[in-house]
């Protein structure tokens, strides 16, 4: 019951910016905080944008 007393936060940008420079940070953390804050989906959205910026750089390389 507690728990949903508590007001949940937001997402980091701390944990944004790790998760859209490594991917695989960016999932692991949501599994981790998907009960903790409001929006967890943005730090899989923050890797998939990573991860598409990655391969787009090494398909340019």
């Amino acid at each position: 019951m507690a728990n949903e007393m508590q007001e949940k936060g937001k997402a980091g940008i701390f944990a944004l910016i790790c998760s859209f420079l490594f991917p695989i940070v960016g999932v692991i953390i949501y599994f981790v905080q998907k009960d903790k804050v409001a929006d967890p989906v943005n730090y899989l959205y923050a890797a998939g944008a990573g991860f598409v910026v990655s391969l787009l750089m090494g398909m340019l390389a």
